[in-house]
């Protein structure tokens, strides 16, 4: 793929009447979790790729009408994760990448923070975090307002999405190991786990200040608009990040799997694309249905699709914001592109 033209589908038109917007609260923001995040790692070049990730500027997009209190928490996932991503998954900053018992390793002790703030029977939170790593201290904030300030059922989803995380980031890392490509079909749900999404959207009632309850979060139709929105981004993230994935090389890509099936590149974007028009369509569908079945909760379901939807639309703000991608495009309504 490397030197041929990309074309970007228009990703804006779909999406053109849901909600959008940036937080009032952005400049603090990035001046706040930039500050911690340089206590947390220092100066360096992980400190720079975060940085170059804009995660205040993420969190505002997604969010741009939570409370300060929901959008300090959302800027805490997100640095969280990219800290998270990054200590296992850049060769700039590590070698674990290339090393499955080392990922093994930390995998694990990932998981066993989690458990600590977020299962059932509380591990103690004080005492046993000493000497974490930063991108594992990095989620102690996190953890705590999880444990204090959230129901069990809420951390019973969190902990869930964070262990689909852990299993699909191991998966992935077998399968760059082994050179092998997967088919699209054994790659997509593999994709919903490791973009982490779903941590984030099992975190949205807390961000926005709403309870759904559990007879909601069982629903099927919410279950549908929760699953759709992971799609949505994970796979927009896939087109709009795969120049900066092949650098290294990584090829757990829908573009990259799809360009592997079908040999042309604007082909395999082409059809990446239909992937995310479908999974827009399912959601939309659902939402309807949401909205219809249960009218005396109309007012928190639509703030928590809107929510849902926000994330989406500011996902392709911040793409076209961040150093990290380097698009160097002004939109992304069907006329511009790259060169890979």
């Amino acid at each position: 793929m490397r030197g041929q033209a990309l074309k970007f589908p228009n990703l804006d038109l779909p999406m053109k009447d849901w909600p959008k917007g940036i937080s009032t609260e952005y400049e603090e923001l990035k001046m706040v979790q930039h500050t911690e995040l340089k206590k947390l790692v220092g100066e360096g070049r992980a400190y720079e790729i975060c940085v170059s990730t804009d995660c205040p500027y993420l969190a505002s997009t997604w969010f741009p009408y939570a409370s300060w209190e929901g959008l300090r928490l959302a800027s805490q996932v997100i640095t969280f994760l990219y800290l998270w991503d990054d200590a296992i998954d850049t060769p700039e900053l590590t070698d674990m990448c290339y090393d499955c018992a080392a990922g093994n390793k930390f995998r694990q002790d990932s998981r066993d923070l989690f458990n600590r703030y977020l299962a059932r029977i509380l591990g103690p939170a004080r005492g046993s975090d000493a000497g974490l790593i930063p991108p594992l201290r990095s989620f102690i904030p996190i953890g705590e307002a999880c444990a204090f300030r959230m129901s069990e059922e809420q951390r019973d989803q969190i902990l869930s999405e964070l262990n689909k995380y852990m299993d699909a980031c191991d998966v992935e890392q077998h399968s760059e190991m082994s050179g092998q490509a997967p088919t699209i079909e054994e790659y997509l749900p593999r994709r919903m786990g490791t973009s982490a999404v779903g941590f984030v959207v099992a975190c949205l009632e807390y961000i926005l200040g709403i309870e759904l309850g559990n007879r909601l979060r069982s629903d099927e139709d919410v279950k549908a608009v929760f699953n759709e929105t992971v799609v949505n981004i994970a796979i927009t993230n896939d087109i709009l990040s795969l120049r900066r994935e092949l650098r290294y090389p990584f090829y757990n890509n829908a573009v990259a799997v799809l360009y592997h099936q079908h040999r042309d590149l604007q082909t395999a974007v082409d059809e990446t694309h239909k992937i995310i028009l479908a999974s827009i369509n399912r959601l939309e569908v659902a939402a309807k249905n949401i909205l219809k079945r249960y009218p005396e909760r109309r007012e928190d379901l639509t703030t928590w699709i809107d929510g849902c939807k926000t994330m989406c639309t500011g996902n392709l703000r911040w793409s076209l914001h961040i150093a990290r991608y380097a698009l160097g495009v002004d939109a992304l309504d069907g006329t511009t592109g790259i060169r890979i």
